[in-house]
Parts: structure tokens; sequence; C-alpha cells
């Protein structure tokens, strides 16, 4: 019998990385109803679909090519997809998505204007985009705890920007319908709704 295929090696190596990686995709279950169409920015292992109810269609993307075409030799089936990309540099063709998921991505991102104005035609009107990201202050939390291994080293060194609640009200075609702080205030959930475009 062929021995199961392993999983390339995750960068998030800190000690509580797996607990705070469910915790997070765990603030989304509740915006993601069955049925949905989704689109997994930065899916990584792709754990955020274990998690799912039924959907209409899901498409994970990854920048590293290892884990993509593990993923898709692994959970691909017809409704089911991954593909390598760099973000905001996705192409896609398709129709847009009711929930698109940011999952711990924003941060390594280089702004906050340039993705969500990829965003707005993957983003279905009146579709939801989920966003979880640390807290300014996290910062300090994260430099030391990484010192420590509790927290993984090279994902918090590529954090490019960390951002507030305001950064995030005022945008045109999108409208902040949640806000939360968990994990202690460390962390942020952010639900925005795309408006839809008047004619």
């Amino acid at each position: 019998m062929k021995p199961p295929e392993e999983a390339p090696p995750s960068h998030l190596d800190g000690l509580l990385s797996g607990h705070l990686k469910r915790r997070r995709l765990g603030m989304l279950l509740p915006f993601i109803p069955a049925g949905s169409r989704i689109l997994d920015v930065g899916c990584g292992d792709g754990a955020l679909l274990a998690l799912l109810p039924a959907v209409s269609r899901y498409l994970g993307v990854d920048s590293r090519a290892d884990l993509v075409r593990h993923n898709q030799r692994r959970l691909g089936r017809e409704n089911v997809s991954f593909i390598r990309a760099d973000f905001p540099a996705l192409e896609w063709s398709g129709p847009p998505f009711d929930r698109v998921v940011l999952a711990a991505v924003l941060e390594h991102l280089d702004g906050l204007e340039p993705v969500l104005d990829r965003l707005r035609p993957l983003v279905g009107e009146g579709g939801l985009l989920l966003i979880t990201t640390p807290a300014p202050f996290s910062r300090f939390v994260l430099q030391a705890g990484a010192l420590f291994r509790l927290f993984a080293r090279d994902s918090l060194a590529e954090h490019q920007r960390y951002y507030r609640r305001n950064d995030f009200h005022h945008r045109p075609e999108w409208r902040l319908e949640r806000y939360r702080r968990f994990e202690f205030g460390l962390n942020q959930l952010l639900v925005l709704r795309r408006l839809r475009t008047e004619p």
C-alpha cells in the first residue's frame, strides 16, 4: 500500500500557531452559510475547507506551488480547486464570490487600497469580505512570543502593516458591518459588505 503523501513543511511553526489558526478560522464560520461561493486567499493547507458546510464553489489561492499541488491532490474535486498565485496579481475570469476570506493575510500585503481595489470585482454585490488581522499593539507581544517560539517567526517577519478599525471606515463600495477583537484583543475580525454599485 502506498504511504500517505506528506504535506509540505509549514512556516507556521510556533507552539501556539495551530491553536491560533483554528481560533481565527472559527471566527469566520458564522458568516459563511451553506451553498456559498468562497475564495480563500492565502489558503495555506486548506484548513478552512474542512470546517465549512457544503459549498457551491471553493477556490483556494496560495503563493506556494508545493502546497497548492498537495491541496489539489488531497482535497480537489469538481467544485473545489486550488491555484498558485501571488495576491493581488490574482487573475480570475469566472463569476464573483459570495464570500472572500483573508485569514491572517492582509498584514502580509502591501497596503489596504490595492487589496480592496483588486477584491472589488471578485466579491459579488452584497457579498462579504471576511478578514482577520492582528491589532497594531499586538506587534510587541508577537515579537516577544516569537523569541520563545510561541508564534511563527518567519510569518511574523513578513508582516508589512498593521491596521486599526478606523482604516476600514468610509471605503468606497464597502461597508464595515461587524468588528470584533479576540485573543485578548490581539487579533481583529472585520466583516465588510460589498455595496451595490449605483447605475
